[in-house]
């Protein structure tokens, strides 16, 4: 076991296998880089929607383990508050899976030569870290399979109670002002969700020997219309975010360093 889960400075962080530093995590990357206004809208929205977020943090971790299990080939069966935010998840991971297979999972399994990444609580965490920088990040990957195609995938796993979208809803499309303001949310969201994939992209390459082609986000919502999203990207797409995700670590480093 050789992950250790600590708090440094209000943010979480790893142990890592052969790393001579505690390493931070993606999440909390990407929350100390946050712009101050950004982080005064997300105190402002959780003053006036109190326990809301803790609310969503079970649905998704739920959602998660709901998702190992199946995947593993275990009965799920939801407590009634997230029937509707699982109902359509098995028929799309199956589909998602047919004629491939699991490499990777929240928890490992069938691949003794990554147990090192298991952490004490049985969760797989994995990291990057640069000798001659000293940057790096740990995180937990939801899922990497092979496809069909037999291409590799790098997949993470949302609960939402809105949809997310590749792009802003038009200004003419027949929407009512509900849908409207969760499609833009949802655009933002899907954005964060691009640099998790990229960072967890990079750890999984230099952890698990793994060359990933596509990272993909799947989205369990309770919208009727919008029930599983599907968001996948390709290589040019994925360089991109891998270029973004790799200034937001110095940028995190360099203000590390200035305080």
């Amino acid at each position: 076991m050789s992950q250790t889960r600590l708090t440094l400075n209000g943010l979480r962080h790893y142990n890592c296998a052969g790393i001579p530093v505690p390493l931070a995590s993606v999440t909390s990357i990407l929350s100390a880089t946050q712009s101050e206004a950004t982080r005064k809208k997300l105190a402002h929205w959780n003053n006036l929607n109190p326990g809301i977020a803790d609310k969503a943090a079970e649905r998704g971790t739920w959602i998660h383990g709901a998702t190992e299990n199946h995947v593993r080939g275990l009965v799920v069966k939801p407590p009634r508050e997230y029937e509707a935010y699982w109902k359509d998840l098995p028929e799309k991971m199956d589909e998602l899976l047919e004629g491939g297979k699991v490499l990777w999972s929240e928890k490992p399994y069938n691949q003794p030569q990554w147990s090192k990444y298991v952490g004490e609580d049985g969760v797989g965490r994995i990291h990057y870290y640069d000798p001659n920088t000293q940057h790096g990040w740990a995180g937990c990957c939801d899922i990497i399979y092979r496809d069909m195609n037999g291409e590799i995938v790098l997949g993470d796993f949302k609960t939402s109670t809105g949809p997310y979208s590749y792009k802003f809803p038009n200004k003419n499309a027949n929407l009512n002002d509900k849908t409207r303001k969760a499609l833009i949310s949802g655009v933002y969201k899907l954005k964060k969700t691009q640099l998790q994939l990229a960072a967890y992209k990079i750890a999984a390459e230099s952890c698990l020997d793994l060359k990933i082609n596509k990272t993909q986000i799947i989205v369990s919502t309770a919208v009727p219309n919008f029930s599983v999203q599907v968001f996948t990207f390709g290589k040019g797409v994925v360089e991109k975010n891998e270029a973004q995700w790799r200034q937001i670590v110095r940028q995190y480093y360099e203000e590390r360093i200035a305080t």
